[in-house]
């Protein structure tokens, strides 16, 4: 759902994808190889020179590490703000009295690859259904021609709920951000987006849509898939979320989103 000028959203449940702890873990990490390098770039900062392009954010003179730190800064919050914990209007108390699970949340056991001419053992009473396995000297089967496979675009996946409200808490700062301020061009709203702690490397730029300069905002922390999609406007900017897989292989400028209504302004 796009985001235009919503503030708030309802409290969502404990985040599963990235608990406080190991966020904290990561930063404190992230830290110490940070102080690793700073020492090193100091000693080059005054030979670079001062000198900023207009469309340049300060914040895209810090190193990778440090803008990193800031970002997972930013997880910490959101984290904090989905919490059932978090303070809410209708003075709730948080998650007394409902069962969390505890210990680590479990993917499915991904489906076994069998190769050309192979097939998955028959179970007895299942002759009609599953094949019997070939003879091992039974010659493979004609691959396909050459060509005719193509690479499918990695899709659209969906938010749970919990993913839905940390992206949810991105695009209302981001929204808020925008507020009053024109986004016609690609440069000023990357250089806004990594002003507010996006670092450069998370933000892609995407086709322009009806002329409008588009952008997309990776959130993906250990093992999320939360995305933003920002079109500049000429009073600020539309945001939506949506999920990309959490493999590090998927570039979220490559996710297929699914077709949806036209939400320009």
């Amino acid at each position: 759902m796009p985001w235009g000028g919503r503030r708030q959203h309802d409290a969502c449940m404990r985040s599963r994808f990235f608990p406080k702890p190991v966020v904290v873990a990561a930063l404190g990490c992230l830290v110490l190889s940070a102080c690793g390098t700073q020492q090193a770039a100091s000693g080059h900062a005054a030979r670079a020179g001062s000198a900023v392009k207009a469309t340049t954010s300060p914040k895209d003179q810090l190193g990778a590490e440090e803008q990193e730190i800031r970002f997972i800064g930013l997880v910490g919050q959101a984290i904090d703000a989905c919490s059932p914990a978090a303070p809410s209007d209708t003075g709730d108390k948080g998650d007394e009295g409902v069962p969390v699970p505890e210990g680590p949340v479990f993917e499915e056991e991904p489906t076994p690859v069998y190769g050309p001419g192979e097939t998955p053992p028959g179970v007895p009473g299942d002759a009609e259904e599953t094949p019997v396995p070939l003879p091992s000297d039974a010659p493979e089967p004609p691959s396909p021609a050459t060509g005719s496979a193509k690479t499918e675009q990695p899709a659209e996946v969906l938010l749970p709920g919990t993913e839905k409200c940390y992206g949810d808490w991105h695009a209302s700062r981001v929204v808020e951000a925008f507020t009053h301020t024109k986004a016609t061009g690609y440069d000023a709203m990357r250089t806004k987006l990594t002003s507010l702690d996006y670092p450069a490397a998370r933000v892609h730029r995407m086709p322009d849509h009806g002329g409008l300069p588009r952008a997309r905002v990776d959130l993906r922390f250990m093992g999320g898939h939360a995305v933003l999609e920002v079109t500049g406007t000429g009073s600020g900017v539309i945001v939506e979320v949506f999920g990309a897989p959490e493999t590090e292989d998927v570039q979220v400028t490559d996710v297929k989103r699914k077709p949806r209504l036209d939400t320009t302004m």
